[in-house]
């Protein structure tokens, strides 16, 4: 009995060990984990696969490289994602200004839910077939199921998913881009940001928790970058655009 103990023990750990080159990316199986609404979230044909050629965008510090085989996702709700062929991904999808607080996320468990984001809103995809199809709430969510789903830890998916709902793109139902954040000053994303990672470490939320707790930081970002103190007011949703700036 201890013999086959310690033989389930070394399994274990042998799928859980972080897979280091292309060819064990291919081959590894990816678990589906119960933090994502009971294991309902799953891919249907990963791991990612992409071409091996490097892409540089202008502007950006890492190397992007293509889809090579459309990849799926089912999240908890039933509905289906894709980050389609020849999209582009850098396999992090984290903002470039929390980069030094986290790290570049780029172990291969990360890879498959960042090509599913970045498919959705990520540079080099815009006239993608489902660039922007989605609320960019929804879109970021995606981004942290998806993370789940392919055993990243419940705390650093959770940091990761903070990192892209405060520093992540954010876009109105019909494209225009919302640029509500765009001028809150990098330091006071990096404080929000800092904030959020300590209270998902301490406090272990859940998610509508963490999400609330974000949009309070968010509020309170927008109303010292106002000036108005306690402003009662919470800003206008993002996915209610004002009417002159809709495009129809």
């Amino acid at each position: 009995m201890l013999r086959m103990s310690l033989l389930a023990s070394l399994v274990t750990f042998t799928l859980m060990a972080c897979v280091r080159s292309q060819d064990d990316l291919v081959t590894r199986r990816i678990a589906v984990s119960e933090e994502c609404l009971v294991g309902k979230c799953r891919f249907n044909n990963a791991p990612l696969k992409l071409e091996p050629e490097k892409i540089r965008l202008k502007g950006r510090a890492y190397d992007f490289q293509r889809v090579a085989e459309r990849l799926d996702f089912i999240d908890a709700n039933g509905a289906s994602w894709q980050a389609p062929e020849r999209s582009l991904t850098d396999g992090a999808s984290i903002p470039e200004i929390f980069v030094p607080l986290i790290g570049f996320p780029n172990e291969p468990r990360f890879v498959n839910a960042a090509a599913l984001h970045d498919a959705y809103c990520g540079i080099g995809n815009e006239t993608g077939p489902v660039y922007h199809a989605k609320t960019w709430q929804e879109v970021h969510r995606l981004f942290y199921d998806a993370l789940v789903a392919s055993g990243t830890p419940d705390t650093k998916a959770k940091i990761m998913f903070a990192a892209v709902w405060i520093g992540g793109p954010r876009w109105y139902p019909l494209g225009a881009p919302d640029l509500t954040l765009e001028t809150v000053p990098e330091a006071a994303k990096k404080e929000a940001f800092l904030k959020a990672k300590a209270f998902i470490e301490a406090e272990k939320p859940k998610m509508p928790e963490l999400i609330a707790f974000l949009d309070e930081e968010i509020r309170e970002m927008l109303r010292k970058k106002r000036g108005h103190g306690k402003d009662t007011q919470p800003p206008r949703s993002p996915n209610t655009p004002p009417t002159a700036t809709v495009p129809f």
